[in-house]
């Protein structure tokens, strides 16, 4: 396992032998000042990655985000999707805050799923 970024805000990983990344978002980001290098550090990610990639998401400590990190999240998913992403697990916990990622990831087209257990989502990546 590779460690991209590990801050207060996220921490974002990758296993290149399952071609897979790991995002995990914590707690509640004010603005995109909060994550300066979020897109660079997907970009290193993806560069480390091949097409059909999966990614696990854990947004289970998530809180709902406003207007200026919902674009930045936007902006990442365009990344993600365009570099060949195969499928996306995302856990969650609090209903806000998936309905939001998932109004973005409808917007973008991301082929992802929701969870409440990482277990059934890595065994759904995995298959």
């Amino acid at each position: 396992m590779i460690t991209i970024a590990e801050n207060a805000q996220y921490s974002l990983k990758v296993d290149i032998s399952k071609n897979r990344a790991f995002l995990k978002i914590n707690g509640f980001w004010r603005n995109k000042e909060d994550i300066p290098g979020y897109l660079h550090d997907w970009d290193e990610a993806i560069h480390k990655l091949t097409k059909d990639f999966t990614l696990l998401t854990d947004a289970t400590d998530m809180t709902i985000h406003p207007g200026d990190v919902r674009d930045v999240h936007s902006k990442a998913q365009e990344k993600i999707i365009n570099a060949g992403v195969k499928k996306v697990a995302e856990l969650h916990s609090k209903s806000v805050a998936s309905m939001q990622l998932d109004g973005v990831s409808s917007e973008s087209g991301m082929p992802k799923k929701n969870f409440n257990n990482k277990e059934e989502a890595l065994k759904w990546l995995d298959a």
